[in-house]
């Protein structure tokens, strides 16, 4: 992933603008908010472009008969260097684009799939501004293998370790209407301590936990007006990325992740609110 340029503060955008990709979501109790990391400014850069970007997490039980598994039969290849999605598939990960004709069937899929939840936010960034989409509550341990483009192997273990995807937004300049988004996974561990911060005006200290970024594993996927992207994983192994990232249990019971992104280039001068809350679990039928 190229260097994230630092740029004017991000802000968040409520989540009202875009119409529902996902049916029958109402306002939440439970706590599970989107994080923003903001970065400094540049003075010289005031008049970046910016974005709104609506993440949905989909959340299922593990089952043969959950229709919601056939969403990635619905799905396109997502624009990525070859090595790149075949970096992504040996690490049990999954990276899918798809149009309005899949939103919709995604749509039936969830709601004839028992046990699951949906939860809805909408952020609005400006262009090269990072911010972070966390996948639930700290796990007590992770631990994870993974390959990289070279074949090596390597591990590592976490104690009270979080999952997250990092990402930025960018302009295409080969077309205005699209939107690139590069994303990276990251696991944020341990309690938090003190750690020197390079910033413009040099080193400084801020408390803040670990963060370990997988940065070989960094993807950037073009959206066309319409298109979704969609992330998820695979379980061939619950210590690979994807089985580590996307799979928790919950009592007996194994539940998977899919994270769904839409993204649009917003008018110049476009009002900024505040962030949008979760949505809560859709009723199962």
């Amino acid at each position: 992933m190229p260097p994230v340029r630092r740029a004017a503060a991000v802000a968040v955008l409520a989540a009202a603008v875009l119409a529902p990709l996902v049916l029958g979501c109402e306002e939440s109790q439970r706590k599970d908010p989107l994080v923003i990391k903001a970065v400094a400014g540049n003075p010289q850069r005031t008049n970046l472009p910016m974005f709104q970007v609506r993440i949905v997490r989909l959340l299922n039980r593990v089952r043969p008969d959950a229709p919601l598994a056939g969403v990635w039969d619905l799905l396109g290849a997502a624009a990525v260097p070859h090595e790149k999605q075949a970096l992504w598939e040996a690490n049990d990960l999954r990276l899918g684009r798809g149009g309005e004709e899949a939103i919709a069937r995604l749509n039936n899929l969830l709601t004839n799939t028992a046990d699951r939840e949906a939860y809805v936010y909408t952020v609005a960034v400006r262009e090269n501004m990072d911010f972070v989409v966390t996948f639930g509550s700290d796990r007590p341990t992770i631990d994870v293998l993974w390959s990289g483009s070279d074949g090596s192997l390597s591990g590592r273990h976490f104690e009270g370790a979080q999952v997250q995807f990092r990402v930025v937004c960018r302009g295409d300049p080969a077309d205005p209407q699209a939107v690139a988004l590069a994303i990276v996974p990251e696991v944020v561990s341990g309690k938090e301590m003190l750690h020197w911060i390079e910033g413009p005006q040099g080193f400084s200290q801020q408390v803040s936990r670990s963060i370990f970024t997988l940065q070989e594993l960094a993807a950037e996927a073009r959206l066309a007006p319409g298109e979704v992207l969609v992330v998820g994983g695979r379980a061939s192994s619950p210590v690979s990325l994807g089985g580590a990232m996307f799979y928790e249990h919950r009592g007996p019971d194994l539940w998977v992740q899919t994270v769904v992104f839409q993204a649009q280039r917003l008018p110049a001068g476009a009002g900024l609110g505040q962030a949008s809350q979760p949505g809560r679990p859709s009723p199962s039928p």
